[in-house]
């Protein structure tokens, strides 16, 4: 039997890494400084659930296997980029760090071609210096969205299916807008953290 535990996250502005700050900016202009700053609170006191819901799992984290959202490698590499990203405040990547030091496996999950050409998007999007480009880059990104959802779904249900072995436990930590469970194989029974 193969377990996946699947902990839907919320992308703080950290983990988006150079496109941060013009999402930043673009939030608080379009919420107010103080919606920001709670939404923040919201975002940490979520992770600290989840961080004590791990806890409370008990997990031999010698058969723990690591899946996360825009996890392009795994081994010495991935490691790497997941101190640097936690180093830099993400909780996400905080918590991932914490199930590796602890003896989890982080493994790759995601297809970086698919990655940079959403990041790409996003990064136009964040870059945009007036509304009409910003527009622009909107509506390029909604015509290949869905699509690319799917696609970057089905690689990472494959990669947790070719990796996650029987008697194993994965978490995969995953944007919410993600339906990675319907295109796993029946024998990986899907869980939530609650």
């Amino acid at each position: 039997m193969r377990d996946l535990i699947i902990i839907p996250i919320v992308h703080s502005s950290i983990d988006m890494g150079s496109a941060k700050e013009g999402l930043e900016i673009d939030s608080m202009a379009k919420i107010g400084r103080d919606r920001w700053e709670e939404n923040q609170r919201r975002i940490d006191n979520f992770w600290n659930e989840v961080e004590g819901a791990i806890d409370a799992l008990d997990l031999n984290y010698s058969k723990v296997r690591v899946y996360q959202d825009g996890m392009p490698c795994g081994g010495e590499l991935g490691g790497r980029i997941v101190r640097e990203v936690a180093d830099k405040g993400s909780r996400n990547y905080q918590i991932v760090r914490r199930l590796i030091e602890g003896g989890a496996s982080l493994e790759a999950t995601e297809n970086p071609k698919m990655l940079l050409k959403e990041y790409e998007h996003i990064k136009r999007f964040a870059d945009a210096t007036t509304e009409k480009e910003k527009m622009e880059a909107e509506l390029q990104y909604e015509q290949i969205k869905e699509k690319l959802l799917h696609d970057r779904d089905e690689f990472i249900a494959r990669a947790v299916d070719s990796t996650l072995k029987d008697g194993e436990t994965g978490v995969l930590f995953i944007g919410a807008a993600h339906d990675v469970a319907s295109k796993l194989p029946q024998d990986i029974e899907v869980k939530g953290l609650g």
